[in-house]
């Protein structure tokens, strides 16, 4: 319930941001695939797909076991999901740390991200989906809240 909230406040500080760019580009994986081709593609095309500020390459590796969750929530939904973790991912730059495998098959990465003079680490978990594509599951918002209020 806290992140809920949590993200209501940085969803509603979004709407003095700029504009979000939103493209109608295919993902970031080859053809129509979704997800990355490994856990580490994953991460790679989401924060990638942040820095554009590009919702549907987001959309497209942002998932579960199941599937890009594209497939499994709303439009409107998915669509406020990821402009909250785009304000929070922003970066200059990044750098994915350390990754170790997580029980049930899943990775975690550990990926430190600086945006102008703020620099934080976050953990993120990525999971094999359909056709062994990638997606990452989710990341830890809290220690992101000083680039998400930057």
């Amino acid at each position: 319930m806290k992140k809920l909230i949590m993200a209501v406040v940085v969803l509603a500080a979004c709407r003095t941001s700029s504009p979000v760019v939103v493209s109608t580009a295919t993902t970031p994986a080859t053809g129509n695939a979704t997800g990355g081709p490994d856990a580490l593609g994953a991460v790679r095309a989401f924060m990638a797909a942040a820095k554009k500020q590009d919702l549907q390459a987001l959309g497209a590796v942002w998932g579960n076991a199941s599937g890009p969750a594209r497939d499994a929530i709303s439009r409107e939904e998915l669509e406020k999901r990821e402009l909250i973790m785009m304000r929070c991912l922003r970066h200059d730059k990044y750098d994915i740390a350390g990754e170790a495998p997580n029980p049930g098959g899943s990775r975690a990465m550990v990926v430190n991200l600086t945006y102008k003079d703020v620099s934080r680490s976050t953990n993120f978990v990525v999971v094999k989906g359909p056709a062994n594509r990638w997606y990452v599951e989710k990341f830890d918002l809290d220690p992101l809240q000083g680039i998400c209020l930057a």
